[in-house]
């Protein structure tokens, strides 16, 4: 697993893609999200408390780089298959589940580090220009349980998913769930947004952050009225921040071995 690991994130994070592809998202986050951004930098304005901006700023990041992010790892574990070199992998001693795991713990830190470099650095950037130093725990506090669930949550999901179907299909089918499961509003139409499957981290952000917007008026999780999945959305405390996580990891779990076990059964 550990060699699997070293392998497969030293062949991700040197592939171009995985930077030009947040590097273009970042662009078109400066184009729509100008409104945060003024907010954060420009001395004219009054800037959020620290928490609140660095906690908005993860939300804005998260939602538009995990796109990417996941289309990046639709290939990783049929990427063997078509280059044929899996039956070689299978021979050796090895592990299936340890390479299995290495391989999505490999792809899915390499592809994060560019993420988490925007992320860290619009963060450092606010921290100077408002002489707040907090701004940097308070990032690494919303890596640890709001982005990393989620992006643990969508590798496995990238990972396992296009052994079911070809990976530019998975691409455009991962787009639409994205946008329609965590950013469309649930009183507008049945959404799994704002319940505990939400790998924008609505609960842990609500539960653990105290975060509920910019302006503080914002519901990220917990019931909505007439909205259909209210069952998925208890009120957001502690103990449903952190069942959100564990149900997010629990499905990456289920997921992965899923394809590990649709794969195996191809192989026979």
């Amino acid at each position: 697993m550990t060699s699997t690991f070293k392998y497969e994130f030293r062949m991700q994070i040197r592939k171009r893609s995985v930077w030009i592809v947040p590097a273009l998202s970042v662009l078109l986050f400066i184009l729509i999200g100008g409104s945060l951004l003024r907010d954060l930098f420009d001395p004219a304005e009054r800037p959020p408390a620290a928490r609140t901006a660095v906690i908005g700023l993860a939300l804005q990041i998260h939602a538009l780089l995990t796109i990417g992010y996941g289309c990046l790892l639709a290939d990783r574990l049929v990427r063997d298959d078509r280059l044929r070199v899996a039956p070689i992998l299978d021979a050796t001693p090895a592990h299936p589940w340890g390479r299995l795991v290495g391989k999505y713990l490999g792809a899915a830190a390499a592809t994060a580090i560019p993420v988490f470099v925007v992320y860290l650095g619009f963060t450092a950037a606010y921290a100077v220009n408002t002489g707040a130093p907090a701004a940097l725990g308070w990032a690494l506090a919303a890596i640890g349980v709001v982005m990393v669930p989620g992006l643990l949550f969508v590798a496995a999901v990238a990972l396992a998913v296009p052994l079911t179907m070809p990976a530019p299909l998975f691409r455009v089918l991962f787009v639409g769930y994205w946008l329609w499961g965590n950013l469309a509003a649930p009183e507008m139409m049945p959404t799994l947004a704002g319940t505990l499957i939400h790998p924008l981290g609505g609960y842990p952000m609500a539960g653990l952050l105290d975060f509920h917007g910019i302006e503080g008026d914002q519901a990220l999780a917990g019931p909505v009225p007439g909205a259909v999945f209210n069952f998925l959305r208890p009120d957001p405390t502690p103990a449903t921040a952190w069942l959100s996580i564990g149900v997010l990891l629990a499905i990456a779990a289920a997921t992965l071995a899923g394809g590990a076990a649709l794969r195996a059964r191809r192989i026979r």
